[in-house]
């Protein structure tokens, strides 16, 4: 199995390099794992750091979107021939200690999409969340819960893995955002979509 980490950054330069660093360089049942970092627009030292992580970077020159950015890290795992995508954030957020359990599911093939999940359980949702932030988010689980017909925990958390059969199926519109229009339409097109639980720092 090969796979590709991707990184949508946007001003990243004071994170990305360790976030790259802590990536393990080997996982179960992986053959390769590449490192890939968007560059979407960043005006600070981002693609520098990211090479220096051992990084492939894709540079968009200007700020085009999340959603954008989504779309060239699939364009670039059909390139590459891809097994798996999985998406990061470059902020430090997100732990790489959960990629086995992200992997996991697909792996087994047990599931098309996996999703990590910071509210599925509630020891995990930090005391610092901001109070508006975690109500956004539940009220987006839910309206996208109702939407899919099946409880969804974490609409918007951009932790996820997405074997070839997934990222190959879906059709976007949206720059801006990815996260909930993939849950729509793989769900639509009646793909196993999982949620895992994850850890998450702000």
């Amino acid at each position: 199995m090969n796979i590709v980490i991707a990184f949508p950054c946007l001003n990243e330069e004071l994170t990305i390099f360790e976030v790259l660093s802590k990536i393990p360089k080997q996982l179960d049942g992986v053959n390769r794992i590449e490192l890939l970092v968007i560059d979407d627009g960043s005006t600070d030292k981002t693609a520098e750091k990211a090479r220096a992580g051992g990084a492939t970077v894709i540079s968009h020159g200007v700020n085009k979107g999340l959603g954008a950015a989504f779309q060239s890290a699939i364009t670039h795992c059909i390139d590459q021939g891809a097994d798996i995508l999985v998406t990061m954030d470059g902020d430090g957020q997100f732990s790489p200690d959960d990629l086995p359990a992200i992997l996991k599911p697909i792996l087994s093939g047990k599931a098309d999409m996996v999703t990590g999940s910071r509210f599925i359980k509630s020891e995990n949702i930090p005391s610092n969340i901001p109070s508006i932030k975690l109500w956004g988010n539940k009220r987006m689980a839910n309206l996208i819960s109702t939407l899919v017909g099946r409880k969804i925990h974490d609409a918007a958390c951009g932790y996820r893995a997405y074997s070839s059969k997934a990222f190959l199926n879906l059709n976007l519109l949206g720059k801006y955002t990815y996260t909930q229009e993939t849950l729509l339409d793989l769900s639509y097109k009646n793909l196993n979509i999982q949620e895992v639980p994850i850890s998450v720092k702000y």
